[in-house]
């Protein structure tokens, strides 16, 4: 394993692949809350990762004792703004070496590697923040969830927009009652389409590795591939199955949350896929997926029917104009109710449809908090996280069955939560998770 980087010799540093992190390393520190300020360590610092450093570091009471990234430009760059934090490319060797001097981390890598890392984090004790979706597949969610609850850590997924304004005010409306019980939800994304690509094969070829890359540790746990330059990193791999979720992965998580949050929905017992299927390398550029949700206190007496749209599709214009919504948002959330509808987005203030019905009805502000803060403070014993791995896996494990129906277009699958199983489709269980690449196996994952 490679020792912390000598800032000195940082730039001329060649950090050497190390092996595993023995297996019965869990350490015994009772994880109740922090006394003192949290020692922090940042997995991943480039792009969101630089994001959610700023954002951590921020709370006057976290302190950034260590950073890691497979990419030596991320991580030279971020040591400036943490200049007392030891540097590490291996986040196994960080782990280990800083066992002692950590009392949280955030994970903020490509989606396949999430799970891996914040398994090993919570098997040391640590308390975890970890970017959506939380993981790759539906069973790497379960067993992270399962962890967090035995190992009793904190933890929060990165959907930020769960504690803004915008969707707390919404939540305000939901449940004011205006749109009466809720019988069906369209949840619409723009991406991929501009943002990254899918669609598309694997390229031929390859390119020289970019200086500062390690490009080993940067595939992980998936099948090793040839480098090839604006393909994979630092942004274009959502795309790519062995390292991303797509479409909906990416952005499920974000846009299904008011629809899972505000209705309380628990497992679907239907879904299917009306787009196209996607190739053995990458998803497709555009879906729809129909779910049905067993009908609860908040829905009317059939089953919630909810239909995700990406590629830039959207619920049918014949609907929008009967609600008189006019142009709506890339990115939104769309309540229908036996009185009327709710809009929902992070992107603006939500609304009652149609307008003309609820213009007499005030639309409060509800204030948002800080949601990286909220994980901070939640690490001190002071509050509650608000979406923990309990509630992020769940919320990630719908989105990516999303995913999974995509394979088998046109197709209703029936899907059983209790057992995560497909009954009637014994094929489909075989997306619920993957094998790691050998060397890179992970206790409790692999």
């Amino acid at each position: 394993m490679n020792a912390p980087l000598d800032r000195r010799s940082f730039l001329g540093f060649s950090a050497a692949t190390g092996a595993l992190v023995a297996a019965g390393c869990q350490s015994t520190r009772e994880r109740t809350a922090v006394a003192g300020k949290l020692r922090h360590g940042c997995i991943g610092v480039g792009g969101m990762g630089g994001a959610d450093m700023d954002q951590l570091s921020s709370h006057p009471d976290l302190d950034v004792v260590a950073l890691c990234d497979v990419d030596r430009n991320f991580l030279k760059a971020a040591s400036e703004k943490a200049p007392a934090a030891r540097l590490y490319t291996d986040w196994r060797t960080m782990l280990e070496k800083e066992r002692d001097h950590l009392d949280s981390v955030n994970v903020t890598t490509p989606d396949h590697m999430h799970a891996p890392i914040a398994m090993e984090a919570i098997r040391r004790g640590l308390h975890v923040y970890c970017q959506k979706p939380l993981t790759r597949t539906v069973m790497e969610a379960r067993a992270l969830a399962a962890a967090a609850r035995g190992a009793g850590v904190v933890t929060q997924m990165g959907i930020q927009n769960h504690s803004q304004t915008h969707l707390r005010s919404a939540r305000a409306l939901f449940e004011g009652g205006h749109i009466g019980p809720v019988h069906s939800v369209h949840v619409w994304s723009d991406r991929p389409k501009g943002w990254w690509p899918q669609g598309v094969g694997r390229p031929e070829g390859s390119d020289p590795i970019p200086e500062g890359l390690d490009w080993d540790l940067w595939c992980g746990v998936s099948p090793q591939r040839p480098f090839k330059e604006g393909n994979y990193h630092p942004f274009s791999w959502r795309g790519w199955k062995d390292f991303g979720t797509g479409a909906q992965g990416d952005m499920g998580c974000h846009l299904m949350d008011p629809a899972t949050w505000f209705l309380g929905l628990g497992h679907p017992t239907r879904i299917r896929s009306a787009g196209p299927r996607p190739n053995d390398e990458t998803y497709p550029l555009w879906s729809r997926v129909h779910y049905e949700f067993p009908a609860n206190e908040h829905t009317t007496r059939g089953p919630l029917l909810l239909t995700w749209y990406d590629g830039g599709k959207q619920v049918w214009r014949e609907l929008l104009d009967e609600l008189e919504a006019g142009e709506v948002l890339a990115n939104a959330c769309l309540f229908m109710g036996t009185e009327g509808a709710l809009l929902a987005s992070s992107e603006g203030p939500p609304r009652l449809l149609p307008e003309s019905k609820f213009a007499d009805v005030p639309i409060e502000e509800v204030a948002g908090v800080n949601h990286w803060h909220q994980f901070v403070e939640a690490c001190l014993g002071r509050e509650e996280a608000t979406a923990g791995f309990d509630y992020a896996a769940h919320l990630t494990e719908v989105a990516l069955l999303g995913n999974i129906a995509l394979h088998f277009p046109h197709e209703s699958l029936t899907w059983d939560g209790k057992k995560a199983r497909f009954p009637d489709r014994p094929e489909a269980d075989g997306y619920l998770e993957v094998a790691y690449r050998e060397g890179w196996e992970v206790r409790g994952l692999s």
